[in-house]
């Protein structure tokens, strides 16, 4: 990574866009010039977003911001958590990228970073939004479906990550793709890397760590590292820049937590 930033402004949305071509620097975000993105990336951003998907990353629903202080509350006053690192959350739009212990892993995590922009995260349709009042109250949470195959984010899911992240929202994604239980870190998926390289946005790693074995008063750390800015290459390049960009990720959240377990 460079030690110069792009110039900057702020589109009304909340969305960074380049006024340089210059690489990214450890506190700038990368440049998102068309010319980086595939034709691809170009139609799944253009295509009607999701009716299930709330649409205004900076003006979340007043359940969402109800809720979110409420878990808040409820985290700090019944769990002894400590988290660091809040200095290094990036400008949004960024994606955070956490381990993941237990599937309430994203309530030690979202009521931490700032309430605007909304956080999104993604849930299997078939499964989770399979009832009426499901569809209705989960997007106002900033929950979206998604149809996995095989692991792999369908093409529905995959331009609702672009749309969020082009309206200036924040991702949370848990690169593992299921529990790792207080294991050793899993593999990560390459999806994170995609996402960041053709968005032209920062990740954020996050470790967490005592939630797969939780109880009242127990407690939880949570580590915010310094943000990872993905040298944004042409996007037929972009291949080769994936796996460089995951195990960077990966390397910032195992040197957390073994740090943490020292």
């Amino acid at each position: 990574m460079s030690s110069t930033a792009p110039a900057t402004r702020r589109r009304p949305n909340g969305q960074r866009s380049s006024t340089a071509s210059s690489t990214p620097s450890s506190t700038g975000s990368p440049p998102g010039q068309d010319r980086y993105r595939s034709p691809e990336y170009r139609d799944l951003v253009a295509a009607p977003l999701d009716p299930l998907v709330h649409p205004t990353p900076w003006q979340p629903p007043r359940l969402y911001l109800f809720l979110r202080r409420l878990v808040r509350w409820i985290v700090t006053h019944f769990f002894r958590v400590t988290v660091s690192g809040l200095e290094n959350i990036p400008k949004p739009p960024f994606i955070i990228a956490a381990n993941h212990q237990a599937w309430f892993d994203p309530a030690f995590i979202i009521p931490f970073y700032p309430e605007r922009p909304l956080i999104y995260t993604m849930a299997k349709r078939e499964t989770v939004f399979n009832r009426a009042w499901k569809r209705k109250l989960l997007p106002m949470l900033g929950v979206f479906p998604i149809s996995p195959n095989r692991g792999e984010l369908d093409e529905q899911g995959l331009r609702t990550v672009y749309q969020v992240l082009e309206r200036g929202g924040v991702m949370l994604i848990f690169p593992e793709g299921r529990y790792s239980r207080g294991r050793a870190l899993r593999p990560l998926k390459n999806g994170i890397g995609y996402f960041a390289l053709q968005a032209g946005v920062p990740i954020c790693p996050v470790a967490v760590r005592g939630t797969d074995a939780l109880r009242p008063f127990g407690r939880v750390e949570v580590s915010i590292g310094a943000p990872i800015l993905p040298d944004v290459p042409a996007w037929w390049e972009l291949g080769r820049r994936v796996s460089s960009v995951v195990e960077s990720v990966r390397k910032a959240i195992a040197t957390a937590l073994s740090r943490r377990r020292a």
